[in-house]
């Protein structure tokens, strides 16, 4: 054989190879670019819809639920003078041995209120006196499960203007009596301060500013704000788990389909020519 046709063979064979390496190189980078781009793996990886967490309802303790000593209070709004208001007042309310403008509570009267107007309870709690003094009146004392005191007096002109006794439980709202003198002072403290006299009366340190006696009206408005922020908390959040339960239900469909597709897709995948090419490639 001459020396052209040997290196011609050779030629051939080597430019065969070449062919050969370059057929299975395309192959690979085609099964490497299917199996890549392959439709139905990417839909068996969908993510199912997660659901939206519900809103829990607030609400406020019983310690911190207060009220409105007439019903008036709540629909008319009062200008209360100086001398009805808690604190320093303009009026003289002690002279010896020194003069006092402090006023330990708030007044509340017939004229803003309404004559035989019902006193409310403004608190839970029990009555732990019902009593006459001098200087108090007929007053109601009581006693509240969380330490708190509140006094009712000077509001009524006889016992029989009040309907509650010794030993009673009141709720908030209930019914103590009716207003049948010119002014109802309604006093709050703590069990834990010293405000009974030694004859045995809640109203010692009347004319002090010592913290023995609270500001009625703002523990009574901080209690209201408080109820009516709850109150526009849980409308809001009615409103939102309403929009929620919706969009869950609908989620919950969509995740139900979702699982029959990717249980029909792994099916059709397991049965796909393109496992053959990948685990060739492997």
């Amino acid at each position: 054989m001459s020396k052209k046709k040997k290196n011609n063979k050779k030629s051939k064979r080597i430019w065969g190879g070449v062919v050969t390496v370059a057929l299975f190189a395309a192959l690979f980078a085609f099964a490497g670019v299917y199996i890549k781009n392959y439709p139905v793996e990417k839909d068996v990886k969908l993510v199912a819809t997660q659901p939206k967490a519900l809103k829990a309802k607030k609400t406020v303790a019983e310690k911190d639920i207060w009220g409105y000593p007439f019903a008036k209070c709540y629909t008319k709004k009062i200008k209360y003078l100086s001398g009805q208001r808690y604190g320093k007042t303009d009026v003289c309310r002690r002279v010896y041995p020194k003069k006092s403008y402090f006023h330990d509570g708030w007044d509340f009267g017939w004229s803003e209120v309404g004559n035989k107007a019902a006193v409310l309870a403004i608190h839970p709690g029990t009555v732990k006196k019902v009593a006459y003094y001098t200087g108090l009146g007929w007053y109601i004392w009581v006693v509240s499960p969380d330490c708190y005191v509140e006094v009712y007096q000077e509001g009524f002109a006889n016992r029989s203007d009040i309907t509650v006794k010794a030993g009673q439980k009141v709720k908030l709202g209930d019914k103590l009596g009716r207003l049948t003198d010119s002014h109802l002072h309604l006093g709050i403290t703590k069990t834990s301060a010293d405000y009974i006299s030694k004859h045995g009366h809640p109203y010692k340190n009347y004319w002090r500013d010592n913290d023995t006696w609270l500001n009625p009206m703002k523990v009574i408005t901080d209690s209201l704000q408080l109820q009516e922020d709850v109150k526009e908390y849980n409308a809001k959040a009615a409103s939102y788990n309403a929009k929620a339960a919706s969009y869950n239900a609908k989620a919950a469909s969509y995740n139900e389909k979702l699982a029959a597709k990717k249980k029909k897709l792994k099916v059709e995948e397991s049965k796909h020519p393109y496992h053959y090419l990948k685990s060739f490639i492997k």
